[in-house]
């Protein structure tokens, strides 16, 4: 169905077998619509979707597949149960986004916490910087060398760093790698590889963050170790923390192992957050009894990423580590600070770039990809530029920091292409690379940019069958105003958390007739409406949507786009239709 709003939206929708809804609506004794959202998100697995957990407990049994599972991950608890027992000295190296941040603090706040054994000797934790990339660098590892460190781990980084993990093996010391980054065909010589994605693993689940990655090592430590499960503990906060942050799939294809990490560490949150969180909370003026997937994603992680884009990435990891609400305090304000001073970049290396798109008089048709280069701009902002110049031209789009003699770059991607492969294509040109399905980095010698440039338009044309400006949504399915109840959006709620993989369920309405239209809002932005069908009188509410007052008042009728929304006004709960968009009648 085409947009009333947008000649570049569509929206699309599949109905699910009938034979599989029916057995899931009695099965779960549920409307056909929920029955209808299920199937289509769990399939013949759709059971999982169901389940609750036995009195007394915090999540059902068997929602978690066993660690052991993950390719040499009782070797690498074995060797952390030596290093603890022989109080060796341990270093943990994690990432400096989000995720590396939250899986570093996993591990760090794991080993500290067994209690039956006397823990490492040293225990040091770095999370790199952007002035050296991502993972263990040639300084890190000659640096632990010189220090005499008995044992390494890594956190959401390490599975490509074969020659930094092989100097440190020279030495006699041994490397854990935790990551979940597509490995190289040949994998570092570490003592442990864990990492869902290696190509001999059966793990159900190959979508978990570093975080997850990092949890499910710790949870197997704590296990062996002392005997309890490190799922009843904070930790899982921070598994919940790297999995939001990270944009891997909540739900693939029935496979909701993630979902469960996020769901059950955002209920501890809510209760009772580790102390950096609620002292961020406290800054941003937040609840904790209201923390749910989107505050992580729009107010937690952007102030704990602004630390590695414009500051100090350890003072991120610091306040996630810490105990102490005096030390969290002041963590927390400086990290607001940060996030000041990179929205202020930000604006500015934003509009260089769309005015250098301009002047060079960019054809989306014949470039089928966004490629700006700027003069020692902030490395830590690029991926921002491009995620803008990603969605304002619906493109892959780079952008590069050029110095002498190496440059600096950032790709964000749309749906359907995989920036890590387009980086793999090009790699002859690139120093270094990394990355996932919609996003990646590199690092490349100035004089081979332009090669590079054309490489990667040269890959992204052929990636793109067609140049097609049309943002293809998804429907679940058509309501008929009656079924805009309490009782649905309650079915709804029970597949929270929603995120990448499992989002909101948007429905639609056909031939529904204005009562009532008015923006509202400071700016007049916003629209209000009262839409009747049948006999039911719905309030709907679209944000941002105000300006389409006048092209709405001449539709004789409509057919709103919308999720179900809970409006609590002075304690009344009401349900009230969040609009999205508008369709034509087909």
């Amino acid at each position: 169905m085409k947009s009333l709003l947008s000649n570049s939206r569509i929206w699309t929708h599949s109905q699910p077998e009938g034979s599989l809804v029916d057995r899931i609506r009695e099965k779960f004794n549920c409307s056909r619509v929920f029955a209808g959202l299920v199937a289509s998100r769990y399939g013949e697995n759709f059971q999982r979707a169901n389940l609750t957990p036995e009195e007394g407990e915090d999540f059902p049994e068997g929602i978690f597949h066993p660690p052991d599972q993950l390719p040499d991950l009782s070797r690498a608890v074995d060797r952390l149960i030596r290093a603890v027992k022989e109080e060796q000295d341990v270093f943990i190296h994690g990432d400096f986004d989000v995720d590396g941040l939250s899986s570093a603090a996993l591990v760090y706040r794991g080993l500290k916490s067994l209690e039956n054994l006397p823990g490492p000797g040293r225990l040091k934790v770095d999370v790199g910087t952007r002035d050296f990339g991502h993972g263990i660098s040639k300084k890190t590892s000659s640096r632990l060398i010189d220090e005499e460190f008995d044992l390494v781990i890594t956190t959401d980084c390490g599975v490509k760093g074969i020659d930094e993990i092989s100097h440190l093996n020279n030495f006699g010391i041994d490397v854990i790698v935790t990551d979940h980054h597509e490995p190289s065909e040949t994998l570092p010589p570490a003592l442990a590889v864990v990492d869902p994605k290696r190509s001999d693993t059966d793990y159900p689940n190959p979508h978990l963050s570093g975080a997850g990655v990092a949890y499910k090592l710790v949870e197997r430590l704590m296990e062996e170790v002392d005997g309890s499960s490190g799922a009843k503990s904070s930790l899982i906060q921070l598994a919940a923390l790297g999995t939001v942050s990270d944009l891997v799939p909540l739900v693939v294809e029935g496979e909701d192992e993630n979902r469960w990490l996020v769901k059950v560490g955002l209920e501890k949150m809510r209760r009772e957050p580790i102390t950096g969180i609620s002292a961020l909370l406290g800054e941003l003026g937040s609840e904790s009894g209201t923390v749910n997937s989107e505050t992580v994603s729009y107010r937690i992680a952007p102030k704990l990423n602004s630390a590695n884009r414009v500051g100090d990435p350890q003072v991120s990891f610091l306040l996630l580590a810490t105990r102490n609400r005096s030390r969290a305090n002041h963590l927390a304000k400086t990290l607001i600070d940060y996030d000041r001073d990179r929205s202020r970049i930000q604006n500015k290396l934003t509009r260089k770039a769309i005015n250098q798109v301009k002047e060079t008089e960019f054809d989306p048709e014949s470039e089928g990809l966004v490629f700006v280069v700027g003069d020692e701009w902030n490395p830590g902002i690029l991926g921002l530029v491009s995620s803008r110049l990603s969605g304002k031209f619906n493109l892959p789009a780079v952008t590069v920091s050029r110095s002498a003699p190496r440059c600096r770059g950032s790709v964000r991607g749309i749906a359907g292409l995989s920036v890590y492969q387009g980086l793999n294509h090009c790699s002859r040109y690139l120093t270094r690379f990394g990355g996932h399905e919609m996003a990646g980095g590199f690092t490349a010698d100035s004089s081979d940019l332009d090669s590079l440039r054309c490489c990667l338009k040269e890959w992204a044309s052929s990636q793109l069958d067609s140049y097609e400006k049309v943002e293809e949504n998804s429907l679940v399915d058509k309501l008929d105003p009656v079924q805009a109840n309490m009782n649905l959006y309650r079915e709804i709620q029970s597949l929270a958390p929603f995120g990448m993989g499992n989002p909101e369920p948007y429905f639609w309405m056909d031939r529904l007739k204005i009562i009532s239209a008015r923006r509202v809002g400071n700016s007049k932005n916003h629209l209000k409406l009262k839409l009747a069908g049948g006999d039911e009188i719905l309030d709907c509410i679209g944000f941002g949507m105000g300006e389409n007052l006048p092209l709405l008042k001449d539709q004789e009728s409509l057919n709103p786009v919308f999720r179900l929304e809970l409006n609590d006004w002075r304690g009344r709960e009401k349900i009230q239709l969040k609009l999205k968009d508008f369709v034509l009648q087909d």
